[in-house]
């Protein structure tokens, strides 16, 4: 489990032996003290009853003390409890000790944290990046559920001999919510977002940020300081690294990679470059939206897609579409697959509207309709398919459409915009529910005669 200091350290509070665990908790058997600190102490204890190791996390008797923390460290642990996902350590339990220690049980997890794995030997670029694209799914899958970790650092990862990252400790973690940070006593200064420090408001996007310090201080061996300086400085990397750091450190949380998704793309896309030294320069495209179209093509997607300013490309010679010179199709992994649900989305019908209806006989004007309308009603859509045009473009995969690169992209941005779309959907369904509901009491009394009713 990840270590806040090594065990043999003067911990900052009265940390209760092996025996008196035992004793407080008589359904583990105590093995270990595996990390201590400031904000608690970590066992290793078996749980004889499910033939299990685990971890117990305790917390200082103060906290415990403390009716409103106490409160919120029983919201959190629930929480955290349904995030069930394979980069993330699963919580099985949750309670006060008979000595007044809040205590968390979760899954034992063999293996290094990223912070000795960093600081005890150092990691490759290609590790370093693996580990990263696997912090993003696990923040990807967190933020999908409303909860942010805030204190995302290499001391809370933890990745086992196979490589395998468990993110752990959302001893921060809370749902999503308008409310101000009035402090962050529990955070890592190098790793919070200028809205932690300045008791903003904060979203997902500061575990953004803290992952963008991750993935810096994986390449360098060390946290950013200001200015920052390349990573080019520390090791023979490729520029576009600075960008990526820098996107995702960005002090302006609106110009930060939106979703940890987004993130992992452009590192995995980025990862590729470097392992292909050979492949083409990112340039404009044309994409064939695979509908079945001869002509149409969406050009010159050189910047952010805006569909306001798409124009159907002016029609090339005649040619043979070769393995090497067709288009890469974004349907065949993306648009293609999802365009009609999207189309059902957006598209919405009531009992005088006319769906438009994509297949291969949609034209370029209904494709055009489609993405005008795209951008307008759902933003983050439309990023994740200029993304998807960006890494095809950055990786030069339009240009090699049958490719193991462009066969893992089409998979990865194709999983990703269904899993958007079945959340839109889902979400859709249940506001139809809810209305029906609403309208069944147009006819009923008041809200204060029912409650009196009851009474």
């Amino acid at each position: 489990m990840p270590e806040e200091s090594p065990p043999d350290e003067q911990p900052s509070f009265d940390i209760p032996s092996l025996e008196a665990m035992d004793a407080y908790l008589p359904q583990f058997k105590f093995e270990k003290l595996a990390a201590c600190g400031g904000m608690g102490a970590v066992y290793k204890a078996y749980q004889e009853s499910l033939d299990r190791w685990v971890a117990v996390k305790i917390l200082p008797p103060e906290f415990g003390a403390e009716r409103e923390f106490s409160d919120r460290f029983k919201v959190e642990a629930r929480a955290m409890a349904k995030l069930n996902h394979t980069n993330i350590v699963g919580v099985y339990d949750f309670g006060i000790t008979a000595g007044g220690h809040l205590y968390l049980v979760m899954e034992w997890i063999e293996g290094r944290s990223l912070h000795d794995m960093i600081h005890k030997g150092g990691l490759s670029l290609r590790k370093a990046t693996n580990l990263a694209m696997q912090l993003c799914e696990a923040l990807s899958f967190a933020h999908e559920h409303q909860i942010i970790h805030r204190d995302i650092k290499p001391g809370n990862i933890m990745v086992n001999d196979a490589d395998h990252v468990k993110v752990a400790d959302f001893g921060l973690a809370r749902p999503v919510s308008d409310e101000a940070e009035q402090e962050n006593p529990f955070g890592t200064p190098d790793y919070a977002a200028p809205e932690i420090r300045g008791g903003s408001v904060v979203d997902h996007r500061v575990d953004i940020y803290a992952a963008g310090v991750v993935l810096y201080e994986m390449i360098t061996g060390t946290v950013p300081k200001e200015p920052r300086r390349s990573v080019t400085e520390f090791a023979q990397v490729s520029k576009r690294w600075d960008e990526i750091i820098a996107r995702a450190m960005h002090a302006d949380p609106d110009k930060r990679y939106q979703d940890a998704s987004e993130f992992r793309a452009h590192i995995n896309v980025a990862m590729k470059q470097a392992a292909e030294p050979g492949a083409a320069p990112a340039r404009p495209i044309a994409i064939d939206l695979g509908l079945g179209l001869d002509s149409g093509r969406i050009a010159g997607l050189k910047g952010p897609l805006m569909a306001g300013s798409m124009k159907p490309a002016v029609q090339a010679k005649p040619a043979t579409r070769g393995p090497r010179q067709q288009q890469l199709m974004v349907a065949a992994g993306a648009a293609g697959v999802v365009l009609g649900g999207l189309l059902a989305l957006i598209f919405r019908p009531s009992s005088k509207e006319t769906v438009i209806k994509a297949g291969a006989g949609a034209t370029p004007v209904e494709i055009q309709q489609v993405m005008q309308k795209l951008e307008h009603d759902d933003a983050e859509l439309t990023k994740l398919l200029h993304s998807f045009a960006e890494d095809c473009a950055a990786t030069g995969a339009d240009q090699s459409p049958n490719s193991e690169m462009a066969e893992k992209l089409r998979k990865a941005h194709q999983a990703t915009l269904l899993a958007k779309v079945r959340e839109r959907q889902e979400a859709a369904r249940r506001a139809e529910i809810v209305a029906e509901q609403v309208e069944k009491l147009k006819g009923a009394p008041s809200l204060k005669a029912l409650q009196k009713a009851a009474e």
